[in-house]
């Protein structure tokens, strides 16, 4: 990461703090919609399991809306990516590209800071790209990375499994995310997060 952040001014309140994200986020996930098809949905969708799983944990009201509006902003880098590279399964994409997709954590962290949303929401953003195994870019492991970073990574792997072609699979999609989030507990996710969304699915209809 680079080394040039900024020390912020007094943080305001989550629910005000929500708002200002929300309002200057507002253009960068625009210019990723056009983009990007379907680049605004899955960020939607990802913002309210963020939200809902931030809820299961038990964080307040203003606090969940707060996580909410900042996953709304967890894939902004990806307007530097080719359309093409990013909607690639992972698994298909070369060395080359793969290392332009990562490139998205520390582009959306930049765009973030420069339409003047508060840098440590802005580190959320880049850090959502750390391991609970320790095992990410920086290093970070378990609570040394931000909550509101492991909430957006385990919202969106699980706003993926739930949108993936099942590929022939009887399984529904809700089985799917489940047994997704459950084999990246304790490695990739934070396993109380991923506790909290499974609990969560198994609810659902």
């Amino acid at each position: 990461m680079s080394s040039d952040r900024r020390s912020d001014a007094p943080s305001p309140p989550p629910d005000e703090l929500a708002a200002l994200v929300r309002r200057r986020g507002a253009p960068l996930v625009e210019g990723l919609a056009r983009h990007l098809p379907g680049a605004e949905e899955h960020g939607e969708a990802t913002a309210s399991y963020a939200f809902v799983a931030a809820v299961e944990l038990g964080f307040p009201r203003d606090r969940c809306e707060l996580y909410r509006e900042a996953t709304r902003l967890h894939e902004i880098g990806l307007v530097y990516v080719p359309a093409e590279v990013a909607a690639k399964p992972a698994k298909a994409r070369t060395p080359e590209e793969t290392a332009a997709f990562e490139g998205h954590y520390e582009a959306g962290y930049r765009l973030a800071r420069g339409a003047g949303i508060p840098d440590r929401v802005c580190g959320w953003i880049l850090r959502q790209r750390e391991r609970f195994d320790g095992r990410g870019p920086e290093g970070l492991a378990g609570e040394q990375i931000p909550v509101e970073s492991r909430l957006m990574r385990a919202a969106c792997s699980c706003q993926t499994a739930l949108a993936a072609d099942a590929s022939g699979g009887d399984r529904s999609p809700l089985v799917r995310a489940r047994a997704a989030l459950l084999a990246a507990a304790g490695k990739e996710l934070d396993p109380q997060v991923a506790e909290a969304l499974t609990s969560i699915l198994s609810r659902a209809r």
